[in-house]
């Protein structure tokens, strides 16, 4: 009986001590959220493409991964015939296999008739089947020589932070997850809450901390709409501080759930010529698959490009809500470039996973 009654107590005791809150508490203080408009979502290889207006937009490394890989192998710049923009962009870039650590990533390249699909397959790292494979598989030839790159971070947050609710974002029903000034036992999350910047409610940099003390997961509002993914690092980055302080018991932390599923062809690269050769670019495609709920973030990311032969503290609340549109960066610590950049203009990626 006695057992019986200490169970009770501590079910109470859990009860009267959760995180969890009522989204309509919390629309007190945070009022309505703006109307999102646009929609849609767009995978870009250049960090400096014009972001679409109203769209998400997600960059990842892996393209330009595989693309240095294919350019260490075919030769360097890798030009292509008729020209072309992305082309020319990747060749000025690269990224540095230092700035991510080695478990995160696998590079592989070779002939499909050596079975380089088969050591992809092999690889991959996350559990399941490679994405890529069946568009790789599509019109190729024993010849065609693949360079594939992927991505694979899980990264957790020590403590779970506290569900908000369901708050209605361009007419959908997203869950978000945070903290509230009038919520008690949230000293924890105040500690992994890091604000490197906070100007107003629309021009703010936090950065959550995970498990991963080598990575870095940043949020951010910009007061001006930045008009690429490097501008968003690029603003963001200038803004990170050596300590930051942590978030203050008034602050109040809203971020919205996140699942995104994508895959893109780039037809800028495919079917285009190298040139002073026979080889053309069969296929450039990238995968990128982000997840963000109150446990932490999940990020996986396939590219490959395929060639072929034969034809062309303060008393003052702050409040960290990050309503569309917002920034999100990944990177490691000691790296002067992200390795993850996000843009979420509207509503449709903030889901329950």
């Amino acid at each position: 009986m006695n057992k019986y009654y200490r169970l009770v107590g501590l079910i109470v005791f859990i009860g009267l001590t959760s995180i969890n809150w009522s989204p309509q508490e919390l629309r007190l203080q945070i009022g309505e959220l703006e109307a999102i408009e646009g929609s849609g979502t767009q995978i870009v290889g250049d960090v400096n493409e014009a972001l679409p207006a109203g769209k998400n937009v997600l960059w990842c490394a892996t393209l330009q991964m595989a693309w240095d890989a294919a350019g260490a192998q075919l030769g360097r710049p890798l030009r292509l015939e008729p020209k072309s923009p992305l082309a020319e962009a990747l060749n000025k870039r690269a990224f540095n296999l230092k700035w991510i650590d080695p478990p995160s990533v696998v590079v592989a390249q070779g002939t499909i008739g050596d079975g380089v699909l088969g050591e992809i397959d092999a690889k991959a790292k996350t559990g399941k089947p490679s994405k890529l494979l069946a568009q790789l598989k599509k019109n190729s030839a024993p010849s065609d020589l693949i360079f594939y790159a992927q991505l694979q971070k899980n990264m957790e947050f020590a403590e779970p932070f506290g569900k908000l609710g369901s708050w209605d974002v361009g007419g959908r029903s997203v869950p978000w997850f945070g903290f509230s000034p009038d919520q008690q036992g949230t000293a924890a999350l105040h500690d992994q809450t890091r604000v490197h910047h906070y100007g107003a409610k629309n021009d703010f940099v936090v950065e959550l901390l995970t498990t991963e003390s080598g990575d870095q997961l940043i949020l951010a509002k910009l007061p001006t709409a930045p008009k690429s993914t490097e501008e968003i690092s690029n603003s963001i980055l200038a803004r990170l501080q050596a300590t930051p302080p942590r978030a203050a018991g008034n602050d109040l932390l809203a971020v919205p759930n996140i699942v995104a599923n994508e895959l893109t062809t780039f037809p800028q690269l495919e079917n285009h010529r190298v040139a002073g050769s026979q080889t053309f670019v069969r296929h450039a495609l990238q995968s990128i698959d982000f997840r963000m709920d109150e446990k932490g973030v999940k990020l996986s990311s396939e590219a490959a490009v395929s060639f072929g032969c034969s034809r062309a503290e303060s008393s003052i609340p702050r409040l960290l809500v990050l309503s569309p549109p917002f920034a999100l960066i990944m990177k490691r610590k000691d790296a002067p470039q992200p390795y993850f950049i996000a843009w979420f203009a509207n509503g449709d990626l903030l889901r329950q996973k």
